[in-house]
């Protein structure tokens, strides 16, 4: 794990605004992603991006450090930034903004990410599912291989282990889950909805309103053949989008989630608007919907912000469930950097025994040529045994002292043991 780096951003931190900037929509994902791997010089690297942060999961070349990563990858996206927008707005970020972690502390908030520990809403039973996506994408793309892969599988694993042995997989929860709880606070029954995108965020808030009686449902979208059968399972009706911002009727509930890089419910949107405004809920990043515009025409909004707030109380309600989940990703974590030790160490310890062995050999060969050369094979073959075992016992300290020197410092420490070894014998 000396070579495993994160750099990302949370809405906790950047709030909705600034974690925009950092985010590829779907359709430039593939693209964009190979060009960070690229302007960043990445061994290997995947790209996650949800509704609350972004994550650059990568391999250091050696001698790049994680703080010079972080500047890479902030000026990739404030060149992006520069492309889109006036040069003021790169300014708004600078790249300490961006969290950052190395070695086993990368790993370690891998873990938690995948567990959904660091979720808006501890226990997120949708983030695992987005971070196996991630991977599965950067494999695809010849972005990942099998070192992360690796440390992938066993961030999975301990997920899995998070939700099967705490109350948290008991309770799962989601940022749409918060949504609900607002929804179900601020309006009344029946309730007209309009559903906006095409995604899993969109899927499932249909599924709820479809079980609350009631509720017309009504699902948008720009290409409305995407959400045709999502309406007729839900009991809805699908409308293309254009249709639905040039006309939207009277409505109690919008719920957006968009890839959209433009606010979608403007002022025209709310102008055209019938009866009381609507409760908005904003699940885009970045916004679907102009604030001001909001505001003015008196429409309850709730963002992802917002939700940030709701999220942080739910936390500090859990606090025993996340420390007890934290015990299983500790004892994961140690496995893993045991593991990871063993397949450090192995081809080290290998290869000094080949080298003890070759030496031992050549000495042999140059004996029985010289003082030697009247024994049989059989007594050449005994003396050669006797020879492994003097460079096995010899070398049995050394290989007692390597991995001890590994397990308690680092690999850092051993190839700076060996690199003296071989500075010496050329010395020689």
């Amino acid at each position: 794990m000396r070579y495993l780096g994160v750099v990302g951003l949370t809405v906790r931190r950047g709030k909705q605004e600034g974690l925009a900037r950092y985010t590829f929509s779907p359709e430039e994902q593939e693209v964009q992603s190979k060009a960070l791997h690229q302007a960043c010089d990445f061994l290997e690297s995947v790209y996650l991006a949800t509704c609350n942060r972004v994550e650059v999961i990568f391999l250091c070349r050696r001698g790049t450090t994680v703080s010079e990563y972080r500047k890479r990858i902030h000026a990739f996206f404030a060149a992006r930034d520069h492309a889109k927008a006036p040069p003021a707005l790169t300014a708004r970020t600078t790249a300490q903004a961006l969290h950052a972690y190395e070695k086993d502390g990368a790993a370690e908030h891998l873990f938690c990410v995948a567990a959904g520990l660091d979720s808006l809403n501890p226990g997120d039973a949708q983030i695992l599912g987005q971070v196996k996506q991630a991977l599965h994408l950067a494999q695809g793309w010849g972005l990942a291989g099998s070192h992360l892969q690796f440390v992938f599988e066993e961030a999975f694993q301990a997920a899995k282990r998070v939700r099967s042995k705490t109350t948290l997989g008991a309770r799962p929860v989601s940022v749409v889950s918060l949504a609900f709880g607002l929804i179900e606070q601020r309006t009344t029954r029946p309730a007209t909805v309009a559903l906006i995108g095409a995604g899993e965020m969109t899927r499932q808030c249909g599924e709820h309103f479809a079980r609350r009686p009631g509720c017309s449902l009504l699902f948008v979208n720009r290409t409305v053949s995407k959400v045709v059968d999502l309406a007729a399972a839900c009991g809805g009706r699908a409308l293309a989008l254009d249709a639905f911002l040039a006309t939207p009727g009277h409505l109690d509930v919008i719920v957006t989630a968009t890839s959209a890089h433009e606010p979608l419910l403007d002022r025209a949107f709310f102008s055209a608007l019938q009866g009381a405004p609507p409760l908005v809920i904003d699940l885009a990043v970045p916004r679907d919907t102009d604030v001001q515009a909001a505001a003015a025409a008196g429409a309850q909004l709730c963002d992802i912000d917002q939700l940030n707030g709701e999220a942080e109380r739910n936390r500090r309600e859990r606090e025993a469930e996340i420390a007890e989940a934290r015990v299983i990703i500790d004892e994961a974590l140690e496995a893993l950097r045991l593991r990871v030790f063993e397949r450090d160490i192995s081809p080290i310890v290998r290869d000094l025994r080949g080298q003890g062995q070759a030496a031992a050999d050549e000495l042999l060969k140059q004996l029985f040529n010289d003082g030697l050369a009247h024994l049989d094979e059989a007594h050449r073959e005994h003396i050669r045994r006797f020879g492994q075992q003097v460079v096995n016992r010899l070398l049995h300290m050394p290989t007692v002292g390597l991995k001890r020197l590994a397990r308690e410092h680092g690999m850092e420490a051993v190839e700076a043991f060996l690199q003296g070894v071989r500075e010496d014998s050329r010395e020689r």
